[in-house]
């Protein structure tokens, strides 16, 4: 039998205020609507659970073996509701998983970390990488919390800030014979890196180039800056690359940083999560130190 738990509230109002009139005002009702809820509880409970005399409602037997139960089960319920909205990070053991783009992970995780280390030790994080295809499903199903990546066309579920606003530019190898400008002809004249988890198809920055009737020679393709970055500072190649992550590798490689010769839009990095846990307490305060981070850079 499924029955309807905002009548308890009316039962527990009815109980503790004695009279129905009391009572929807208490509950902020009318009384007509506190006397139809009494009806249904009647008809449950096979029972009149409270009988008029003069101006109370005394409880009946029946009703005072049951109301101790239902005042521990709302007060229950009162206590989850609270806390559902409160979130101690001292204490909570939370499973977060972040979907965060390669390219981005060395600039983000380690500060991140340390912020969790420091103020929440007992939560515990997994980075992974969805594909930009499945990254709503897995935000709305919960598989992961949060999403950092560029700029990308969702749907009004997914609710996203911007991060940063980062700029492409060309590092290439220390003592190298370009010179202290990189131009336009030295840039697509050398042979070049390409960071993509993809076999084939151009980089953002080949379909920017195309737009200007221009082509680049892409000599190697791999999956990480870093790994990149070190084949850079061993040869005469160049890797086109935000500026963030450039600043971050040519301080334990040794690179030069060139700005980029041709003119490209910037890269706007975006964190992303669903709307279902939009209020929710341990979200916002994952979210809260992702932009943090950010704004150090």
């Amino acid at each position: 039998m499924k029955v309807d738990l905002n009548l308890f509230t009316v039962f527990d109002a009815i109980y503790r205020e004695g009279n129905i009139t009391a009572a929807a005002k208490y509950l902020n009702l009318s009384q007509p609507a506190v006397s139809h809820a009494l009806a249904r509880l009647r008809e449950s409970f096979d029972d009149p659970l409270f009988c008029r005399q003069g101006n109370k409602m005394q409880p009946t037997p029946i009703a005072n073996n049951v109301i101790g139960d239902v005042q521990a089960a709302l007060q229950q319920l009162q206590t989850t509701l609270a806390k559902s909205k409160q979130f101690d990070a001292s204490t909570s053991n939370k499973h977060c998983a972040i979907s965060l783009h390669s390219s981005l992970e060395a600039l983000y995780l380690p500060s991140l970390m340390n912020r969790v280390a420091e103020q929440a030790p007992l939560m515990t994080l997994a980075c992974t990488r969805v594909k930009r295809t499945e990254l709503e499903s897995k935000l709305a199903s919960g598989d992961i919390a949060l999403a950092v990546d560029v700029l990308l066309s969702v749907s009004s579920s997914v609710k996203h800030t911007c991060l940063a606003k980062d700029e492409l530019v060309v590092v290439a190898a220390k003592n190298n014979n370009i010179g202290s400008i990189l131009n336009k002809e030295t840039y697509l004249a050398h042979q070049h890196l390409l960071v993509s988890s993809r076999f084939s198809g151009p980089g953002i920055e080949d379909f920017e180039l195309g737009r200007l009737g221009l082509q680049r020679k892409v000599a190697l393709r791999c999956q990480h800056f870093f790994s990149a970055c070190r084949i850079v500072a061993n040869s005469d190649m160049l890797l086109t690359l935000p500026k963030s992550s450039a600043t971050l590798f040519s301080k334990i490689l040794p690179l030069d940083i060139y700005p980029l010769p041709v003119p490209l839009p910037d890269i706007d990095v975006h964190l992303y999560w669903h709307e279902n846990v939009d209020k929710e307490p341990a979200n916002k305060w994952l979210r809260n130190k992702m932009l943090l981070v950010a704004n150090e850079k």
